[in-house]
């Protein structure tokens, strides 16, 4: 997978502008986090956020996801997050998101998730259905 960044301005964590921007997302995660409801993190069990781990962990791993949900009560939960490591982000009720952060250096980014082979965004469950379009 492939990220690419887009800005995030949550208070009151500090933020800076990014290549590629989206309003809607970043709205989407505002209210999440201004609404008061519980969020949870859940990392993307990737060769780019895991090296050293071999693919067949990886996705066994990835199989168990639901265990390894970091919760997110506060904007501030964001920062506790492990540096260096992207997730996905989503209210804690929710199935999928095509919403994803990290943490690097003090800093949290919001992001989405490109397939690298095939260009497309992806989601928690897989490949995004843009509205007009059927999964695949």
């Amino acid at each position: 997978m492939n990220t690419t960044t887009i800005n995030s301005s949550i208070d009151p964590i500090a933020s800076q502008p990014l290549a590629h921007y989206s309003p809607e997302v970043e709205q989407r995660v505002q209210q999440w986090l201004a609404s008061g409801q519980a969020l949870v993190w859940i990392p993307i069990l990737s060769k780019e956020n895991f090296p050293g781990v071999p693919p067949q962990i990886l996705q066994f791993t990835d199989q168990h996801q639901e265990a390894m949900r970091w919760p997110i009560h506060r904007p501030e939960d964001l920062l506790t997050l492990p540096d260096g490591i992207t997730g996905w982000l989503l209210p804690a009720d929710a199935e999928d998101t095509d919403v994803s952060c990290g943490v690097w250096n003090g800093e949290v980014y919001i992001l989405g998730v490109k397939d690298r082979r095939t260009g497309r965004k992806q989601t928690l469950l897989g490949e995004r259905a843009d509205a007009g379009q059927s999964a695949v």
